[in-house]
């Protein structure tokens, strides 16, 4: 039966599921710690007196008491790691470990690593771009596509008609064959109804109006659709604060880099991960531009809070070290890179137009975000210059 509620679990009644569960007894209430960490799931951290650490992720139900059905993904992954034992020992320290996991709830329970933070924050406070962090970040990424590229037993087990069955009923709808945000995008950008008109705030319908400006731009994203090629196992939502750093990352014995929040993962195509990573970067960039009238797109540019050479070597670091730890994908796949990059404009044109649904904006910063986006999907290797400087021809040639 599904709940049809928001959520279910709150800080007074969580012990009494852990409780239920034999994660915890209910005398741990009076010494542990409880906190809400903001997400857009609702989750809650528990802190128990022994030292232990649960994170508890709820889905958000809808009012048909349906959700989204992401961590039954997340779960999905836990799941294969745990069927493949020699998978398990190559990629399994790189993922969180999933304690446990109710489908009917969508309740999932991790535990949560407090020696960890998040890369975001990290880069934010620090203001430091170490490479070595960077080339460790590829290093990861390589491993986990390398180890499960054109492995048919690992692709039918991510393709199991019960997965596809539990998907069904916690969402109304089937799972997406295909990266959902690519396929998504694609179809809302290119199919403009008059309902768009309607719901879009007057300063927003711009983003569509450039959009259709550039039939260039239409046609390489819808090209680049259906250049997809599944062929390993795909975090899909590869952004910069779903990477945990070892707070002491410098230590010899550190395992510095953790991918988190899997709740996307399925099989896929390992350039959209490797995109998305790189988009990730850039809007650190971007979101660090001054914007006015007064100002030209390379006057911004050039002032970004954040200047992008700064941030260079991390993305060449990054590219460089996940080609030489998986050097089989440009073999297979000749134009790689130039999806890569593509897939990285397409990172940041979703950041757009999620802004305009979610924010209701569209500012000059989103127009400048639009420009750099469209260099990345049309011209991908003249951009290389652009996001790895004199070292792009390195890549080019690797």
């Amino acid at each position: 039966m599904m709940i049809n509620t928001p959520t279910i679990l709150d800080s007074n009644n969580v012990f009494e599921y852990l409780n239920n569960l034999k994660y915890c007894n209910l005398t741990d209430r009076d010494t542990s710690i409880v906190t809400v960490i903001a997400a857009k799931n609702f989750n809650l951290l528990i802190n128990f007196a022994d030292g232990r650490n649960l994170l508890v992720k709820q889905e958000i139900h809808n009012d048909r008491g349906q959700t989204e059905g992401e961590f039954q993904l997340a779960w999905q992954t836990h799941q294969l790691l745990h069927k493949f034992p020699d998978l398990n020992q190559k990629i399994g320290d790189f993922l969180p470990k999933i304690i446990y996991f109710d489908p009917e709830s969508s309740i999932l329970i991790v535990k949560y690593l407090v020696d960890y933070g998040d890369l975001e924050q990290y880069y934010s406070t620090e203001r430091n771009f170490p490479i070595e962090v960077a080339r460790l970040i590829g290093q990861v990424l390589a491993t986990i596509h390398s180890q499960t590229f054109q492995q048919p037993a690992y692709q039918q087990f991510c393709d199991r008609p019960d997965i596809e069955q539990q998907f069904a009923i916690q969402t109304g709808r089937n799972r997406p064959d295909r990266p959902h945000s690519v396929i998504d995008l694609i179809d809302r950008l290119n199919r403009v109804t008059p309902r768009i008109f309607q719901v879009t705030p007057l300063e927003c319908l711009q983003f569509f109006r450039l959009y259709q400006r550039f039939p260039a731009l239409s046609t390489a994203i819808i090209d680049l659709g259906k250049s997809i090629t599944p062929s390993c196992l795909v975090h899909h939502d590869l952004k910069i604060n779903n990477i945990l750093i070892d707070l002491d990352w410098t230590h010899p014995d550190s395992q510095v880099i953790k991918l988190i929040d899997w709740e996307r993962a399925d099989w896929g195509d390992p350039a959209f991960d490797l995109g998305c990573l790189i988009g990730s970067y850039l809007e650190i960039w971007l979101d660090g531009l001054p914007v006015g009238d007064s100002l030209s797109i390379n006057e911004s540019l050039q002032l970004a809070t954040t200047p992008l050479e700064l941030l260079q070597p991390s993305l060449f670091g990054i590219v460089q070290a996940y080609l030489a730890g998986f050097p089989a994908i440009t073999i297979a796949r000749p134009d790689y890179l130039n999806r890569v990059i593509q897939f990285a404009g397409l990172f940041l044109i979703e950041r757009v137009e999620g802004n305009i649904y979610a924010k209701r904006t569209f500012d000059n910063r989103d127009i400048i975000i639009m420009q750099v986006a469209k260099q990345l999907i049309c011209t991908p290797q003249a951009a290389m210059n652009t996001l790895f400087g004199r070292n792009s021809i390195q890549l080019i040639t690797q």
